[in-house]
């Protein structure tokens, strides 16, 4: 289950030193993936309780932990022990979803072992299959985002953009997903040739992501 850890970081979690686990294993396959590495690695690289451990020493320097992926969702009832454990070391806790586990989220929430929820928006819901690689449910994704509006938790919706799959007028498009538009934020793709599942896809310059920012109001 976890393919991956980083002991430190500042950017993570807002304004927060965090921990960063990497579940590995995905169920989509975005051609344009920056994780292709482990979106299909789903062996347990490290033992949850070596890492709940490693966290336990660094709790005078780091308020919270992000669970990161792949898509942790895929892991069920895992996901909500590795959840109950680092709750107990009384370390906030930031979860990263494509959205796709609605039900799972729910239960998330419901036990109160989330801080801050950051879902990934593919795309337009007539893109989606397409950027997701595969063909997406609309209707636990529009669930999920309900969800995480409603819940009283701190939350963000981003967007991965590449010029070859999206469009401005699909980020313009995509903002009227949701209610607050300043919890929406652009991730300008990266091309690394390393890393990706499928192609190179073309890269939104700086002056033009600037330009999109200005544009529709969207922080990056």
């Amino acid at each position: 289950m976890i393919y991956g850890i980083q002991k430190l970081s500042l950017i993570d979690y807002p304004s927060f030193p965090c921990f960063v686990i990497f579940l590995g294993g995905c169920n989509f396959r975005c051609p344009f993936c920056h994780n292709e590495s482990i979106v299909n690695k789903k062996e347990n690289i490290y033992e949850t309780e070596e890492v709940i451990k490693e966290m336990q020493k660094r709790t005078s320097f780091i308020n919270a932990v992000v669970i990161t992926g792949g898509e942790p969702t895929i892991y069920g009832s895992k996901l909500i022990e590795l959840m109950e454990k680092i709750q107990k070391l009384h370390l906030k806790i930031k979860l990263d979803t494509n959205g796709t586990n609605p039900i799972l989220l729910k239960k998330i929430i419901d036990l109160k072992l989330v801080d801050y929820i950051a879902m990934d928006i593919k795309n337009t819901w007539e893109k989606y299959s397409t950027t997701a690689g595969i063909k997406t449910d609309i209707a636990k994704l529009k669930t999920s985002i309900k969800l995480i509006e409603e819940s009283g938790i701190n939350y963000e919706f981003r967007m991965t953009i590449n010029k070859t799959m999206h469009t401005k007028e699909d980020i313009q498009k995509v903002k009227t997903y949701i209610k607050d538009p300043s919890r929406f934020f652009l991730q300008p793709y990266k091309y690394q040739p390393t890393q990706i599942v499928n192609q190179n896809f073309e890269e939104w310059s700086k002056s033009e992501i600037k330009e999109l920012e200005q544009a529709f109001q969207v922080k990056v």
